[in-house]
């Protein structure tokens, strides 16, 4: 009898073996849930109820709805229309300067640069929040377009203020723009 239950048992895996295997040879992924872990929460020295800014705009410039990232929006005018500038605010060093510059760059159609070029072509300006990173980025090619953008590094956040222009705006905003950054403070 002992035999038949061994032959039995070795025969029904034989037949749940076959019957378990396919002839075709496609891949089947299977996803299951995670086992849930708790997050640790780590608190930044300033939440964003704590960083409100405060700046002067220049006279003519008019604040306009701009997107939800966007902390402000102005609509600057120079001889030939108008240039977009933008005042956003992010946690951390939000990518770094290298990823925001050639994130920059390819929105006005120029290829990236290395991080030792884009050293090189960073001002550092003294204004109300500390010092700041500009940077004057010119495609001179036939659509003839630039962005003057800042950036202030803070202990816990990082603000970038742009401005967005044809090549003549951006030159006949440069002043009014610098003005703008080097008022951006703390609001207190």
């Amino acid at each position: 009898m002992e035999d038949e239950v061994i032959k039995f048992i070795l025969v029904a895996t034989i037949f749940l073996a076959l019957l378990s295997c396919e002839n075709d040879n496609h891949v089947r992924v299977y996803r299951l849930p995670k086992k849930s872990e708790a997050i640790k929460q780590v608190s930044a020295p300033e939440t964003v109820e704590d960083f409100k800014l405060s700046w002067e705009k220049p006279p003519l410039w008019l604040e306009v709805s701009g997107h939800a990232m966007r902390l402000a929006s102005f609509s600057a005018p120079f001889k030939q229309g108008n240039a977009d500038v933008s005042i956003t605010s992010f946690a951390g060093e939000s990518g770094g300067l290298t990823s925001n510059v050639n994130r920059w760059l390819n929105q006005i159609g120029l290829g990236k640069m290395t991080d030792s070029q884009i050293n090189d072509l960073k001002l550092e300006k003294p204004g109300n929040l500390g010092t700041f990173s500009y940077f004057k980025l010119l495609n001179q090619s036939d659509i003839k377009v630039a962005i003057l953008a800042a950036i202030y590094q803070t202990e816990s956040r990082t603000v970038f203020l742009k401005l967005s222009a044809t090549l003549d705006g951006a030159e006949e905003l440069e002043a009014e723009f610098l003005e703008f950054c080097e008022s951006i403070a703390l609001l207190k």
